[in-house]
């Protein structure tokens, strides 16, 4: 579920862009909730900190009450990590371009100049914060990331051949189609990955699209770059289905 957070220094207009939101995320039926609102950003940057969402919308007004603004709150939240959306709420035209200095990736910029055309603009941009993030979670269906030492590295599913245990203990061998990598894991963790590493062998994960053959007497398969890979009777089975010679 997306979280929503407000950051609006005047409580009237705080009170109103809640119960826009809310009527916004009724009448679309959006997979959002409140994450916070509040007038303080400091209570917003604890809260983010505190929960760590993994998608998260922020509605952010830029001349706030406090000892930092919008802009540099958007900033904090940015270092903070983690999946967001950043739309401004403003009169302060003037501070556009300081937006795009502090590099905070806004995703709109709302004047409230036009009360009357804010639910239209909300209802908008909430729209688009929720199909932007589907679509991130399509094209992140295509990597995985695995730690190797302390390095975070993303790998495209589709040039990885398959993964097999290692001679050192706890440890992963994954096969890829311009060499190999090995990292610290648990094979039978694996297929969690990507809905298309199955688990053929007590020592092998494949890709399943990355087969090439199998040969259902000797329980082989065969994978794109002509590597060898042994597999279960009952994967043999469950393969036949879907592999074709």
């Amino acid at each position: 579920m997306i979280k929503v957070y407000i950051c609006e220094d005047d409580a009237k207009q705080l009170q109103n862009l809640e119960q826009l939101v809310s009527k916004v995320i009724i009448d679309q039926q959006l997979d959002m909730s409140f994450g916070l609102t509040s007038p303080d950003p400091h209570a917003i940057l604890t809260q983010v900190e505190s929960e760590q969402p993994e998608k998260a919308i922020f509605l952010l007004d830029i001349a706030l009450n406090s000892d930092i603004n919008g802009i540099q709150l958007a900033s904090q939240i940015r270092d903070l990590g983690g999946r967001s959306k950043i739309v401004f709420i403003t009169t302060h035209t003037e501070l556009s371009l300081t937006v795009f200095q502090y590099q905070v990736e806004a995703l709109d910029f709302i004047l409230k100049d036009f009360p009357d055309r804010l639910y239209k603009r909300l209802n908008e941009v909430l729209k688009v914060a929720q199909d932007r993030f589907k679509a991130e979670e399509n094209d992140q269906n295509s990597y995985i990331q695995i730690k190797i030492g302390e390095t975070i590295r993303s790998l495209d599913v589709q040039h990885i051949l398959f993964f097999e245990s290692s001679m050192s203990p706890h440890k992963i061998v994954i096969h890829l189609d311009d060499g190999e990598l090995e990292y610290y894991g648990l094979l039978k963790d694996v297929p969690d990955l990507n809905r298309n590493f199955y688990r053929c062998h007590k020592s092998y994960v494949v890709n399943l699209t990355r087969i090439r053959s199998l040969d259902k007497h000797y329980h082989q398969l065969t994978m794109a770059d002509g590597e060898s890979v042994l597999c279960s009777a009952q994967a043999s089975r469950h393969l036949t289905r879907q592999v074709s010679n």
